[in-house]
């Protein structure tokens, strides 16, 4: 899922070239439009339904929680 994450990231226009699992969404100056932006791109390609609105979440901790999702969806 970071993978996903990082790849819409990418698609988006943000600057991935230094994030790591540590770089929150504040880090890559994201603003609440575009977080719901990213969280509907990642929950099409991915087939989950998550909304992440802490901008100072990792996005460790959004992959995470994002595979969460994924997997009680599938239960």
């Amino acid at each position: 899922m970071y993978d996903t994450l990082l790849r819409t990231l990418d698609d988006l226009g943000f600057d991935i070239e230094q994030a790591t699992p540590q770089t929150t969404f504040r880090d890559l100056e994201m603003d609440s439009l575009s977080l719901a932006e990213l969280m509907v791109n990642v929950s099409d390609e991915a087939g989950v339904l998550n909304t992440v609105d802490v901008l100072d979440m990792t996005l460790g901790q959004a992959a995470e929680r994002l595979s969460h999702a994924a997997v009680q969806q599938a239960v």
